[in-house]
């Protein structure tokens, strides 16, 4: 969960008054976020483009690491149940040629 620090909280009708100045702050680093509230509760964030590049990014790269710890441990149980097939790396190559 994000937090928030007192200068980054602005009520909806503030932000709408002074929505050029809230956009200045954000270009120039001097917030990171701005929370909107609205009767005093967090509505909406607005977020640099470049800051939600970021979150997007690493929340895909969270998801691919799950992705891969599940895949892992799928791999493990296989090998520890003797489940496992080996192959060469000749026999290898001739399956990956075979299925392209």
């Amino acid at each position: 969960m994000l937090s928030y620090k007192p200068n980054e909280l602005m009520s909806s009708t503030d932000v709408a008054k002074n929505f050029g100045s809230v956009l200045t702050k954000l270009a120039r680093h001097e917030v990171e976020k701005i929370g909107v509230l609205k009767n005093n509760k967090l509505d909406f964030v607005i977020l640099r483009h470049d800051e939600v590049d970021q979150l997007v990014r690493q929340e895909v790269a969270r998801l691919k690491f799950e992705e891969d710890k599940k895949f892992v441990a799928a791999q493990v149980v296989k090998l520890k149940n003797n489940e496992a097939t080996f192959y060469s790396l000749e026999e290898l190559e001739k399956r990956l040629i075979n299925e392209a």
